[in-house]
């Protein structure tokens, strides 16, 4: 895969956490496609499904604690990636698995999976 994929795709995923971290919305919708979830287990083992758009409020509420993220790992096959981040908070650790495709508009997150770790 050509090195300008991988710096598209390290691109979008980086207006992702830096949306996160800065509190822009526009920077979160910018990278993911318009209609995903967000994919997490609750304490009963049961799927939880989230709309990004809470993430977007979550994000703009000035409630998230400073953080700090990790670009851990990404697997590029033709026109899907696989990305391993690490989202560092003082008292937990957030993991996502993000897949993206390359869409006719770039690439885009079209499905995340996270779980939390207590520190």
């Amino acid at each position: 895969m050509a090195e300008s994929e991988k710096s598209q795709i390290i691109a979008t995923v980086t207006d992702y956490l830096e949306g996160i971290r800065d509190g822009d919305s526009a920077r979160i919708a910018n990278a993911f496609y318009s209609s995903v979830n967000l994919n997490s287990v609750d304490r009963d083992g049961n799927l939880v499904l989230t709309p990004r758009s809470v993430l977007e409020t979550l994000a703009t509420s000035g409630t998230l604690p400073p953080n700090s993220s990790e670009i851990t790992h990404i697997e590029i096959n033709n026109d899907m990636a696989l990305v391993k981040v690490t989202i560092d908070m003082p008292t937990l650790n957030y993991h996502d698995l993000l897949t993206l495709l390359r869409l006719n508009v770039g690439w885009k997150i079209v499905g995340k999976t996270y779980t939390t770790v207590m520190k």
